[in-house]
């Protein structure tokens, strides 16, 4: 720790643990909590990938004592008795506050206790008679709790600050990667107390305090690098200065139209996309000072001799590819015709589809040019990410996008046309894996805003392809506002919530029954307030309020097959007539299977690959394993790299105990590596969902959880054989 100290002012650098076991108040003009989406992603990215890259499986316990600390900055506050005055920044403490609470809830499920206290106690603490929370402000409490308890939270009521408190709550869940969600998860949770830290500006008094805020926040901005971008090419052009300011300015004040950062993030992506090095090393460089990295090399950008090459560089380069990335962005923001998908995609958080659009894209590209690349490589996205959803393949998340768009980039970038594109996409995507054929088996466990999006997408197909509006932007709900004041959409359950209701639809117990009810087949998209005035209905009650609904609903009722020309027509066009089928009486066991057999369908036809602007193309096995491969983090370990060396293989038996509810459950591996669970018959690539989704939890430590099945129940933990792998060197030969 260091210290430094003024009169009336004392710094002092503090780390996680000890600044999160004090309490803080806010003021009135501090309690609005205002980060969006982007910023807790960024911070809970950052912080995520500062871990791992110094994680590996093969570190004990202790041995995040040593791994490189990371600062998050300065704050300011002042004592008011023993509590502490948050005079400027809340925004982090309260996203640190959200994370920590994520971290000990998914603890708790992986019923790791004692580091679960440890977080507890940063998260609130017992004094007079109760609990406080860290961050003591009364109107989030309710919130808070729900948040810890893992329960329902209606935020209509509440705030604004309080609403988009339990919103970002949902991002630090979503963006918290799946790595960090198995068995490293409380060397994390150390890890973030211990080597994390923020600098303390604690102040004598309040107004002093209040001075430092207004001059951290309003006054002594440094120079960014687009600042230091702009001065750079102006010092290298002797005439037309005048000219080159305006273009720069009309490109800043375009961009941040739709949010300050993006002027800069602009030149970020564009540097990515279309100049730096295809392996990756130029990467971090551009990240983290694109200034820098253009000052060493303006070559690399087109600006080889000093004048004309850089006012080009602004006037030319700069002002088209800035018109095209607020194309984008607008796209992204309001779903546009001809970039549908370009909307879909940012609201399942695939920013890095920009980079990849920026690549495709060539300045001299015509308007309709620019759109058709857009949406192609729009729709690779997502076909990527909805193939990955509907296999239970937990890696969906930026990171996850980011690696699939590096592997593309250097392909992307020589495909000068549509047509090359078209042809891409079509190889690139007859290589992805599994089809969809995980979607008869799949269900909702931990993945509701993901179901949430395939049946968005399915339910406005149809209703599409039936001559009705399409409103899938309704169905997302995103982003807030964009549809007006219409009514949120839920998941459905055709299945009540109870079990004595349904012993009559081939269930044998309450534990099959709940698995059954949550399967996509039985599943529907409908209105907030009709959901809850009959979701708790039985069948044969809501049937009729089914058939008022979307064609996808109504298509339960039989009342749906008459006098419903444009349906007919729909189920003939898409060749679709043996899969709908009503069920007019009772809707069991067997009519699940049979509408998650519908659903399978509907998603070969919206994702099918001519439908996608693709031309289909065969691939070779190895296409995609040769293709421009970057760095792979070393701490990543899957069941199938241990069946390549030979230590595991298809058909050997996984056992699973919940000690503490004195359950048992059975897996088996699959040929191409996936853990299949014997109870539902879904696979999963990830050991820690497979155990998630197996014992109805939020998080599993799936190396330690998962064992080979032995006879004489001396069952052999997976993350032994894996340790036999490292100690071996077997997992460092080439496949």
């Amino acid at each position: 720790m260091s210290e430094g100290t003024q009169q009336g002012l004392h710094g002092k650098d503090y780390a996680v643990r000890e600044l999160f076991t004090k309490q803080y108040v806010l003021e009135s003009y501090q309690r609005e909590y205002t980060w969006e989406r982007r910023h807790v992603v960024e911070l809970v990215t950052d912080l995520a990938n500062a871990f791992l890259r110094d994680w590996r499986v093969d570190h004990d316990g202790q041995r995040y004592a040593l791994y490189r600390p990371y600062f998050l900055g300065p704050f300011v506050c002042h004592n008011v008795g023993v509590k502490k005055n948050l005079i400027d920044g809340q925004q982090r403490f309260t996203t640190l506050h959200l994370l920590l609470m994520h971290i000990e809830r998914l603890l708790k499920e992986q019923g790791n206790e004692g580091s679960a206290g440890m977080v507890g106690g940063m998260v609130r603490r017992y004094a007079a008679g109760q609990y406080h929370y860290t961050i003591d402000v009364e109107e989030r409490r309710a919130c808070l709790e729900a948040l810890r308890a893992g329960t329902e939270f209606d935020p209509t009521p509440a705030t604004v600050s309080v609403q988009n408190l339990w919103e970002r709550a949902q991002d630090v869940a979503e963006a918290l990667p799946a790595a960090l969600r198995d068995e490293c998860l409380p060397i994390f949770a150390d890890w973030l107390a211990d080597r994390v830290f923020l600098v303390e500006i604690a102040v004598d008094d309040r107004d002093l305090g209040w001075e430092i805020f207004e001059t951290m926040n309003d006054r002594g901005a440094g120079l960014t690098s687009l600042d230091l971008l702009k001065s750079f090419v102006l010092s290298q052009v002797d005439r037309g200065q005048e000219q080159i300011n305006a273009a720069w300015r009309k490109m800043v004040t375009d961009l941040s139209a739709f949010g300050r950062h993006y002027p800069s993030k602009f030149f970020e992506t564009l540097f990515l996309a279309r100049y730096a090095a295809a392996d990756g090393s130029d990467d971090e460089k551009i990240e983290r000072a694109f200034h820098e990295w253009v000052r060493n090399q303006p070559e690399r950008v087109g600006m080889k001799r000093r004048g004309q090459d850089y006012s080009d560089f602004v006037l030319n380069t700069i002002a088209r590819a800035a018109e095209q990335y607020g194309l984008l962005l607008e796209a992204a923001r309001t779903r546009t015709p001809g970039l549908d998908t370009v909307y879909y995609n940012a609201s399942n958080g695939i920013d890095s589809q920009f980079l990849l659009i920026l690549a495709a894209i060539q300045l001299e590209d015509s308007p309709q040019a620019v759109r058709d690349k857009a949406q192609l490589v729009a729709n690779y996205l997502d076909l990527f990410f909805i193939l990955r959803i509907t296999n239970n393949d937990s890696a969906v998340q930026a990171q996850d996008f980011k690696e699939e768009v590096q592997r593309l980039l250097p392909a992307v970038r020589k495909a000068s046309s549509v047509e090359d594109l078209r042809k891409l996409f079509g190889r690139e995507a007859a290589g992805l894996p599994d089809g969809f054929t995980g979607v008869e088996k799949l269900s909702l466990h931990n993945n509701r805003k993901h179901i949430r999006y395939l049946l968005a997408r399915l339910t406005a197909f149809v209703e599409v392809e039936c001559g009705r509006p399409d409103e899938v932007d309704r169905y997302l709900g995103w982003p807030v506002g964009a549809a007006g004041d219409s009514p949120p959409w839920e998941i459905e359950h055709v299945w009540a919530n109870k079990y004595s209701l349904h012993v009559q639809t081939g269930v044998a117990n309450e534990e099959d029954f709940k698995r059954e009810r949550n399967r996509l087949g039985g599943l529907l998209l409908l209105e907030k307030p009709t959901n809850a005035s009959f979701g708790a209905d039985l069948y044969g009650e809501k049937l009729p309020h089914y058939f008022r609904q979307n064609i996808l609903a109504a298509s339960l009722n039989p009342g749906s097959y008459k006098r419903n020309p444009g349906f007919a027509k729909f189920q003939k066009k898409w060749s679709l007539e043996d899969f709908f089928i009503p069920y007019p009486d009772s809707f069991d066991k067997k009519a699940i299977d049979q509408r998650g057999t519908l659903y399978r369908q509907l998603c070969e036809r919206v994702w099918r690959i001519d439908q996608l602007g693709f031309i289909e193309a065969a691939v070779l096995p190895s296409a995609r394993a040769s293709s421009t491969q970057r760095r792979k983090p070393r701490y990543g370990v899957q069941i199938a790299d241990l069946m390549r060396v030979g230590l595991l293989s298809e058909g050997t038996k996984l056992r699973g105990e919940l000690k503490r509810a004195r359950r048992v459950f059975d897996a088996t591996i699959t040929s191409s590596g996936k853990i299949r669970l014997e109870s539902s018959g879904e696979e999963f690539k990830s050991l820690s969902a497979a155990g998630a989704a197996a014992t109805g939890s939020v998080s599993s430590p799936g190396w330690d959880f998962w064992q080979i099945a032995q006879p004489d129940a001396n069952h052999i933990p997976l993350a032994v054989i894996r340790r036999q792998a490292i100690e071996r060197g077997l997992l460092d030969q080439n496949p």
